[in-house]
């Protein structure tokens, strides 16, 4: 199994795709970890190769007993672009992993060849941190199919749900990989995570895709809060936003082929680019 130590922590990973097309880090999000990509890495294997990992704490990755800020994330991204090899990657993180995203390309912008924060935003505002207090103290006291579900319901709509019936069983089998340590500290990652000092200083194009309809991280927020709209208003040149508007959460689930053109031709735009 293909393995590296970034940190002191050791990182599985998997390269995907035709290596001689352009990479993509990937970023998974806070309860799913690399299998976030499941219904859209084919389509981008069309025109790019893949570089998905498990982040400390997920899947076959170490799991130290130990916060997981999501600053540390983006250091973990690019410490293991280091143990690859490559200089520079496009980078694509949704939910937490926009998060992630965001950071990376605030962070390391000499790795950055562009980035794409999916269903994202930079601070929560008192109703994004009471919900994902709520899932922490869920999973700290419920059994975790329960847990798996309830968010599930707040990810995807109540069509998708009856139109789909297995996603609690997927969702179930995917949030249980992860040890209870993961969960907590992802949750308090994103309760309270501070990114707007880092988003103001983006200087690479950088892509926000939101859901219209989405409940956990909106394309705009409450005041206390900073989402991918005010970080757009905050860096105009480099950040552009494009909302789902039949759709919550769950892009890359509910219309991933729409998903992997629009992020396919921003990354082929800024490639071809001279920017």
């Amino acid at each position: 199994m293909p393995f590296a130590t970034v940190d002191d922590c050791r990182l599985y990973y998997e390269i995907t795709g035709d290596t001689s097309k352009p990479p993509i880090l990937q970023f998974g999000g806070s309860l799913f970890g690399r299998q976030n990509f499941g219904f859209v890495n084919d389509g981008f294997r069309e025109r790019f190769h893949l570089i998905s990992f498990d982040a400390r704490g997920y899947g076959r990755s170490d799991a130290p007993l130990e916060p997981y800020p999501i600053e540390q994330r983006a250091d973990d991204g690019a410490g293991l672009l280091d143990a690859l090899g490559y200089d520079r990657a496009l980078v694509h993180g949704t939910s937490m992993g926009g998060m992630v995203a965001i950071a990376f390309a605030a962070m390391h912008p000499e790795r950055t060849i562009a980035a794409c924060a999916d269903c994202s935003l930079a601070r929560c505002d008192v109703h994004r941190r009471t919900l994902f207090r709520s899932w922490r103290v869920m999973a700290e006291t419920m059994p975790l199919d329960e847990v798996s579900d309830a968010i599930t319901i707040q990810a995807v709509s109540a069509d998708f749900v009856e139109e789909h019936p297995e996603v609690f069983e997927n969702v179930r089998a995917i949030v249980g990989k992860n040890p209870l340590h993961t969960i907590r500290q992802a949750c308090l990652a994103m309760e309270e995570m501070d990114l707007e000092a880092l988003a103001r200083t983006i200087r690479r194009p950088i892509l926000f895709t939101n859901g219209t309809h989405d409940i956990m991280t909106p394309p705009r927020l409450a005041p206390s809060g900073f989402s991918a709209e005010d970080i757009c208003k905050a860096v105009p040149e480099w950040a552009r936003l494009h909302e789902f508007p039949t759709i919550g959460h769950a892009d890359l689930l509910e219309v991933p082929d729409e998903a992997v053109r629009l992020v396919t031709a921003f990354f082929e735009e800024v490639i071809s680019s001279k920017r």
